[in-house]
């Protein structure tokens, strides 16, 4: 029984609302990978040039 409950709410839940979630879900990961991929090149920038002055 309790498996049969857990597979009827992954049901709802994933085949539901994924479709719709899934572009949100894209779209916030490219965010905030590329948040970080111009974090770690201004922090480069940055320090060299403070290692040249």
């Amino acid at each position: 029984m309790d498996a049969d409950l857990l597979q009827a709410t992954i049901d709802i839940v994933f085949k539901g609302n994924l479709l719709y979630l899934a572009p949100f879900i894209f779209l916030l990961m490219v965010i905030l990978v590329a948040d970080r991929f111009i974090d770690l090149i201004v922090g480069s920038i940055k320090t060299n040039r403070r290692s040249r002055y």
